[in-house]
């Protein structure tokens, strides 16, 4: 029997004109297992992906006579290569425009130059495990086909051995019986004839030892077919046809979905409960009726403790026993679809948190102004209570909105977190106490709070948001009266359940707090989409479909995990785990007050509203303001007046040069330049590059009064 091995480094193509960015690229990923082969044109690279799979593409996008987007629509038009996975390293695809058209041409993923070393080499880890894990189901599909064909081949020949010392047996006993006839008559006529008798005997004492010869092979190829079936790696059921009765299974079975010989055989799978749908195991027989074999028939089988497995089925119709039997082989992909859902569900929120993104982006832009505005204008109409009234819904208004912005950015990733260690205790106290006056009298609100340790470190903001998101969601399962129910417990998850879950988590201590209501509850179909952003099963302009979608943003941003128990017509429960913090600290949090300054500020923002505000706070502060719209002209006035300008604040998206480029501008230029960072959301990786670069600080938006000063302020310290 022939086996393919795995190969012994991962193939990947580093694609790239210019031989300095490949040789950063190979030191980048050296020693780590991987086989790295590079290429300095996409014609090569074309040429080499037919000759060779590889596991990842690192394709630079600008390269000479054929570009990146070219390169992946050829290497996706080809049936061969459109498998291979591609990640765009490029230093100028911040549109996205261009990165969409990434997409479209077959990419999977963008590095951008220059390449953060951790992110690359875990990205390139992911596709490498990817490609191990297909390459070895292929191999073990491949040596499990050579020896379900062996095996049956050797059967065959058995048999075909078998029938022919049957039929040499039953003409030995035919002639057997014609020698002892001819023998009766010889002796009855021939006394004399002795020594031909005796020689007769011998005859048929030589072909009996031949027939045990022949029946110890027999005997010994059973056993040995026996030892095969029971050290198989692969789950292996022998069942009658059309009864379905179990006749043998072997070890990997029993291991795989725990049933003993005692507890499987003489019975159905129905009767053993290994089938979760009848209708799907009605349908595999009726293609057991219809087909010899079957190849790769999928189920969802469950083992004897009620946990669901993904299995392809593998059947072949042979004589057992003499009875017509099934031999069926069940392999398993669970882990396999697991990933590949995990997979799936990462991918699309990263391109709905993008476009979140850039929303929150433009919105709190607006916001910025509107709340500037509107504490601008209260100083003006202090003796006007109905004016101060509006004003206060104004900024009531803008702070809800906000708030909203909150959520996309915290479902896209994009919000700065602010992390501490949160109780959570208190957490449900608050927004159990907030739920009070909001869900209605006819909802009754219970807390039984039994963790005893219940810090986490995290964003209290964000936890606080998911509870009271689950708590409008349960209120909206109710119709009528009903119970929302909040509680806590103190669980160890171990490593068998973490690898289990769809999750990424460690094993551990957790805290795990359950919102359970008594609610129309869902289906198993409704609660594989709840998660699902701008998903909701709420009537027009009463949901946004962004709750939970935020709910699962933040729990997994703080390394937890989510498990839901519903049942139509009885309820819901939603339960969250985090990983607790090792300790309490104790926390100080020191009063802001409003910090007036002088000198001169040079506010860049290509937003004309964010502009008049913002010269009106900054002035107010004490503060003389230079203005400019974008990163060109905030280059002319800085050159301008360099002597004037103690701080320039910054925006990070602006049209002809961006917040990026004027920073490296700036810099270049100026190294002792002060420059604050000024955006409608807050990019970790992005920011702290800049701050690398050289920026002091970032500004959130949108800002009220005291966040203004206090960071500006805190920005001119140091002068």
């Amino acid at each position: 029997m022939s086996h393919t091995t795995l190969p012994d480094a991962i193939p990947i193509l580093l694609v790239d004109d210019r031989p300095g960015n490949l040789l950063s690229l190979e030191a980048l990923l050296g020693d780590n297992g991987y086989d790295l082969v590079r290429a300095t044109s996409g014609n090569e690279a074309l040429h080499l992906t037919l000759k060779q799979d590889f596991a990842l593409v690192l394709l630079d996008v600008q390269m000479p006579e054929m570009d990146g987007f070219e390169t992946a629509e050829l290497m996706h038009a080809n049936p061969k290569t459109r498998h291979i996975p591609i990640i765009f390293v490029t230093a100028g695809m911040k549109d996205l425009q261009f990165q969409f058209k990434g997409y479209d041409c077959g990419a999977v993923d963008f590095l951008t130059k220059p390449i953060e070393p951790l992110l690359l080499q875990s990205k390139v880890r992911i596709f490498a495990e990817l490609y191990r894990q297909r390459t070895e189901i292929e191999l073990h599909k491949r040596n499990l086909e050579e020896i379900v064909v062996q095996r049956t081949a050797k059967i065959q020949s058995s048999a075909e051995e078998l029938k022919a010392s049957n039929e040499q047996l039953t003409f030995s006993n035919k002639e057997l019986k014609a020698t002892e006839e001819l023998l009766r008559a010889q002796v009855t006529e021939f006394v004399e004839t002795r020594d031909q008798l005796l020689a007769t005997e011998e005859m048929l004492r030589v072909q009996i030892e031949e027939y045990q010869v022949t029946q110890k092979l027999l005997n010994e190829s059973n056993a040995s077919l026996k030892t095969l079936f029971d050290v198989a790696p692969l789950a292996i059921v022998v069942s009658t046809l059309p009864g379905g009765i179990i006749q043998e299974i072997n070890h990997a079975f029993s291991k795989d979905f725990g049933f003993t010989r005692d507890t499987a055989i003489g019975k159905t799978g129905i009767e053993i409960g290994l089938w979760d749908d009848n209708d799907e195991r009605d349908h595999f027989l009726k293609q057991t009726h219809e087909q010899q074999g079957i190849s790769g028939f999928s189920a969802e089988l469950k083992t004897i403790t009620g946990e669901i497995r993904s299995v392809l089925l593998y059947k072949s119709i042979m004589d057992y026993m003499n009875k017509k039997c099934l031999l069926i082989v069940f392999f398993d992909v669970t882990e396999q679809k697991r990933m590949e859902e995990q997979i799936r569900q990462t991918q699309k929120m990263d391109v709905i948190g993008q476009l979140a993104g850039g929303v929150a982006h433009d919105f709190n832009n607006m916001l910025t102004a509107i709340l500037g505005s509107s504490e601008l204008l209260e100083r003006h109409v202090a003796d006007n209570p109905a004016a101060i009234k509006l004003l206060g819904s104004i900024q009531q208004a803008a702070s809800r909105s906000a708030d909203l912005t909150g959520q996309l950015l915290s479902f896209s990733r994009k919000g700065q977190k602010n992390v501490v260690q949160v109780h959570i205790d208190t957490m449900i106290h608050d927004a159990v106490s907030l739920l009070e006056r909001t869900i209605g009298k006819q909802i009754t609100l219970r807390k039984r709070l039994a963790a005893r340790n219940n810090y986490v470190n995290g964003d209290p903001a964000l936890i606080q948001n998911a509870l009271l998101n689950l708590g409008v969601n349960a209120r909206d399962a109710m119709s009528g009266e009903g119970t929302i129910t909040f509680t806590t417990a103190n669980v160890v998850l171990d490593s068998s359940h973490c690898r289990s879950s769809a999750f990424s988590i460690l094993p551990g201590p957790y805290i795990e707090i359950s919102v359970s209501d008594t609610g129309c509850g869902m289906t198993k179909e409704l609660i594989q989409r709840i998660f699902e952003p701008f998903f909701t099963t709420k009537g027009v302009g009463k949901g946004t479909g962004l709750g939970l979608a935020a709910v699962y943003s933040t729990i997994t941003d703080h390394h937890g995990c989510i498990s839901i128990i519903s049942e139509p017509g009885i309820g819901s429960i939603f339960k969250l785990y985090l990983p607790l913090a090792p300790e309490k600290k104790n926390t100080v949090s020191a009063t802001k007050e409003l910090i007036r300054g002088s000198g001169g500020i040079l506010l860049v923002d290509d937003e004309e509203i964010i502009r008049d505000v913002g010269k009106t706070l900054l002035e107010e502060l004490g503060y003389r303001v230079y203005l400019a719209e974008d990163g060109q002209q905030a280059l002319e006035v800085y050159a301008r007046e360099r002597d004037n300008i103690s701080l320039i604040i910054l925006d990070m998206l602006m049209p002809r040069m961006g917040g990026k480029e004027t920073l490296l501008r700036l810099m270049e230029k100026y190294p002792d330049v002060r420059i604050l960072i000024s955006s409608g959301f807050h990019q970790g990786g992005t920011v702290d590059e800049l701050k690398r670069i050289g920026a002091i600080g970032f500004l959130q938006k949108p800002y009220i009064y005291q966040e203004l000063c206090t960071v500006v302020a805190d920005s001119l310290r140091e002068i």
